[in-house]
Formats: structure tokens, sequence, C-alpha cells
């Protein structure tokens, strides 16, 4: 993250000193230095955000599978329960999104295999 933190303030400096650099030329007819210093400053902050989102959405998906663990630890299938009972409660898990499909048809065999 530090490594991170660094190459984003390293940007947005590079960003910020381009910009006030072009921006402090002489004015040319079409104002070229602002515009440039612009486009720069909106590119970087563009990829700030992008990268955020993108920390963001990867912290998400690690709470979502660590939930699912922690389901699936909480609720072992019982030796002691019925065949049915196995079947409709792997059924129950897959309809919730609990376990993915391949997970649903290894399990599912290995309960018809144990019959």
């Amino acid at each position: 993250m530090s490594r991170n933190r660094g190459f984003i303030i390293a940007t947005t400096s590079a960003a910020v000193l381009s910009a006030t650099l072009l921006t402090h030329m002489p004015a040319q007819a079409s104002d070229t230095g602002a515009f440039v210093g612009g486009m720069l400053t909106s590119r970087v902050l563009g990829n700030m955000r992008q990268r955020t989102e993108a920390e963001q959405q990867q912290a998400y998906y690690a709470q979502q599978s660590a939930q699912q663990q922690q389901v699936q630890q909480a609720a072992p299938v019982s030796a002691t329960k019925s065949t049915e009972q196995k079947l409709d409660e792997l059924n129950k898990l897959a309809a919730g999104g609990y376990i993915t499909p391949e997970e649903y048809k290894a399990k599912k065999q290995a309960i018809i295999d144990a019959m």
C-alpha cells in the first residue's frame, strides 16, 4: 500500500508541476499549455480513482470469500443425517450461492457414493 501511495504522490506531483509549468508559459492563441496541463491532471486523477475502486473491489471479494468459508464451516453435513436430508441441505447451499456449481456436483456425487 505504501508503494502505491508513493507512486500516487509522485505522479500527482508530476502532474501538478507539469500543469503549473504549462499554464505559466506565455499564453498562446489557443492556450495549449493550460489544455495539456488539464488533460494530464485529469488522467492522473482518473487513474487514482480507478486504482481506489479496484482496491475496494478486491477487499469486497475477499470479505465475501471469508463469509462463505465461515458458512461452510459452521454448518457441516452430519454423518447421522439421511441421504435425503444431506441432499436437501446441499441444494439449499447451492440455491443460496454459498457453494459453486463444481463444489455442488462434487459433494452430491460424494453423498451418492456413500449410500
